[in-house]
């Protein structure tokens, strides 16, 4: 073969190796897969604070944690010495990624990845949210679907995590007929599943009758299966008390939302392991028209806590604003946790409130919450202590992909701590 011909086969050999080499993952490539979040402090959550640790990230999910961890030669290194590193924060009810509340019958088909709130969200260090959209109509007490998302800007298929994950009751203690409603659905759907019990257990199925099932019951179905909480909201005594009522008749999963005299009966919430929903700067004044205590108090989350009741946090508003009283909406999530800490929680406590209690709260803690390894490396990276008001969220990641970054911030990258 002349030099000629060996240099053009030559030519091709390495081009067909060029091309093969796009279609196949090397293990040499996949080590450039990797991320390192490295030297900051790792408030975990659940396993304590790791001082000038390591996070290891492949696949969308942490793969390491701890100290002295070797980090990968390709891996790409986030250099977070000095800074203080967390899961990212979960907000329960928060108004981020949903096109028009209104006439939504699937969460789903009705997210926005690119909307205004959810880069709002990323610079507020929140990377998971329960959404709602609905209410019921006419005399019904439920009505309105549910969703938990992640704030993944850009892009709709990395936003949904869990469809249908609480079912929204509008009903209070004062609203008698919709409560009278709710108890007969309630107990027509605990007929019929006591017939279809009696009648699964039938030893001779062809003399046994298969209940029919009744119209309109299938949500009543699912909390008496226990398959989806009820969230009813329940600010007095009276309302959280008659709450309690419904889970000791039909032994439904419960959490009150707006809790403000849940610290009056506190204990009897913890013995019916009834979940809460609290915003701790939240004030009602006393009733004086009654002798019993009453009204808001500022040692609400401290006194739950004692009683061993499972509670999440959030603040006043639960939209996005740049506008407004500042500090009184997500933005500022962590300031809600810190006023709880000014009434004698302890630090640990309200952080699990915004990260791993809440995401209990809503199903989600075997992938979100905390800093484990098996979990989403949902992880934001903060400049400050969680709850100081100058602190400022550094970066955001979901899934190990950075999606914001304070330094290329429109609005936060002015911003210095000696401003």
């Amino acid at each position: 073969m002349s030099k000629k011909n060996i240099h053009r086969v030559t030519r091709r050999l390495l081009f067909a190796l060029a091309i093969s080499m796009m279609f196949f993952i090397s293990p040499l490539s996949a080590a450039e897969e990797v991320t390192a979040i490295r030297g900051g402090d790792l408030y975990t959550i659940t396993g304590g604070i790791i001082k000038n640790g390591t996070i290891l990230i492949e696949g969308g999910k942490i793969s390491d944690i701890g100290q002295n961890i070797e980090i990968p030669k390709k891996a790409k290194v986030i250099d977070a010495r000095g800074k203080i590193v967390m899961p990212g924060l979960v907000a329960i009810g928060a108004e981020v990624g949903v096109i028009g509340y209104r006439n939504i019958t699937k969460i789903a088909d009705s997210l926005d990845p690119f909307e205004f709130s959810v880069s709002l969200a990323l610079a507020s260090g929140i990377t998971t949210a329960m959404v709602s959209a609905g209410r019921p109509s006419g005399d019904s007490p439920i009505g309105g679907v549910t969703a938990v998302i992640k704030t993944y800007y850009g892009d709709l298929d990395q936003m949904l995590v869990k469809e249908s994950v609480v079912q929204m009751v509008m009903i209070s203690n004062r609203d008698w007929l919709r409560k009278t409603t709710f108890k007969q659905n309630l107990r027509k759907a605990q007929s019929y599943l006591r017939k279809l019990t009696t009648y699964q257990q039938a030893k001779d199925k062809k003399k046994a009758e298969e209940p029919k099932k009744p119209r309109g019951l299938d949500t009543y179905i699912r909390l008496l299966r226990r398959e989806v909480p009820a969230v009813l909201p329940a600010t007095t005594t009276g309302d959280i008390l008659a709450a309690l009522e419904l889970v000791d008749e039909f032994g439904i999963r419960m959490i009150l939302a707006g809790a403000v005299e849940a610290w009056i009966v506190a204990e009897e919430i913890a013995k019916r392991d009834v979940c809460v929903v609290i915003t701790p700067r939240q004030k009602q004044r006393p009733n004086e028209d009654i002798s019993r205590p009453s009204g808001s108090n500022l040692e609400n989350a401290a006194i739950l806590k004692k009683a061993g009741v499972k509670f999440a946090i959030i603040p006043p508003s639960t939209s996005f604003e740049t506008w407004g009283v500042v500090g009184r909406d997500m933005m500022a999530l962590p300031m809600e946790a810190a006023f709880a800490v000014s009434g004698g929680l302890d630090e640990q406590t309200a952080l699990e409130a915004i990260t791993i209690t809440a995401a209990e709260i809503i199903g989600v803690a075997d992938r979100l919450g905390s800093l484990q390894v098996g979990k989403d490396a949902d992880i934001i990276i903060l400049d400050g202590h969680p709850f100081h008001h100058k602190t400022f969220v550094e970066s955001t990641l979901i899934n190990g992909k950075v999606l914001y970054e304070k330094s290329k911030s429109l609005y936060f990258s002015h911003i210095t701590h000696d401003e």
